[in-house]
This record gives structure tokens, sequence and C-alpha cells, in this order.
């Protein structure tokens, strides 16, 4: 491993995911992603005169908004990336994944759906080659937005405190 390449920790999980084989690396992404807000919008109300009960009928209304616009985020979503993937490992370097629709090494542009709902994704870009099992696929991330690698970084942190959680339980 180059010493100069940041190593992160992975998971194991399946979470949904979705491809495009693209042409290159530097052409230009189809996914642009959204960079968010940095505190939710009821957070301004807090200091604010509004009544308690207006603000949690507004955090509800916006709750179901992010539902109803997330399902149609994933509709356009599979337009733009008609490959289907199950993603089994994934850390901040890449991912390794499972599908049946890719057959040779690529290069490809995958989103991850890090969160269902809230509908949450991460884009990233990258070569992919064989694993070790059929349609088990090996993508190194080579072109990923910041945010999107915080994304995935924050999913593994969260997971990996969830094992951590069960087994002291268990």
């Amino acid at each position: 491993m180059d010493r100069d390449t940041p190593h992160y920790a992975s998971v194991k999980t399946r979470i949904k995911g979705h491809g495009r084989i693209s042409s290159s690396l530097e052409s230009q992404p189809v996914y642009r992603g959204f960079t968010g807000m940095k505190k939710h919008p009821a957070e301004e109300l807090d200091d604010s005169k509004v009544p308690e009960w207006l603000r949690v009928y507004v955090t509800e209304l916006d709750r179901k908004l992010d539902q109803l616009l997330g399902m149609q985020s994933k509709k356009d979503l599979k337009q733009d990336f008609p490959i289907d993937i199950e993603i089994i490992k994934i850390s901040g370097n890449g991912m390794t994944f499972r599908s049946d629709s890719v057959t040779a090494p690529c290069i490809m542009e995958i989103v991850a759906e890090i969160e269902q709902i809230p509908l949450r994704l991460a884009g990233a870009k990258g070569r992919v080659k064989a694993g070790k099992k059929d349609n088990y696929w090996v993508m190194k991330f080579e072109k990923i937005r910041e945010h999107d690698l915080e994304s995935i970084i924050q999913f593994v942190f969260s997971e990996q405190r969830e094992i951590i959680r069960t087994e002291k339980l268990g």
C-alpha cells in the first residue's frame, strides 16, 4: 500500500447501489449530489417565538416531504444508473459489490444509498476489477467529492458503533 494514501476502516454491509459504465475517470459525473444544509431548518425555530406544536408540525411535514422527494429521486436515479448493485463491503477507499450486469473490468460511476429514509446518497467513480467470487466486483474510489467521502466515512463509523453495541449486549 502506498504510504501517502490514507487507509480507511471498512465495514461489511448490504446496501443498495446503482451504477453506470463510464468512458473515463475524467468525464463529467452524472451524479452531482447535494451538499446539504449544515443544520436542519427547524433548528432556526428554536430561538424564535414559534409555538412548540407548530415547530413539531413543521418538522414532521418536512420529514414527510423528504420521504416523497426520496421516492421520486430513486425513480430518476434508475434512469441514469441502470445497473443494480448490492454493496457488500465499503470504506472511504472503495467497495466490494455484487452485480450480474457487470461483465468485465471497466470504469464505473456508482451511487450508494447510504440511508433510505430520508434518502441519502453518495457517488464515486473508479476502476472495477473482478472479485474473488463470481459476480463479485471490487471498485477503488478514484474520483469522489469530499462531501460524498465524508458521508461514506460517517456511515462506516455508524455501522461500527452499532456492531460494538450489539456485541456488548450479546
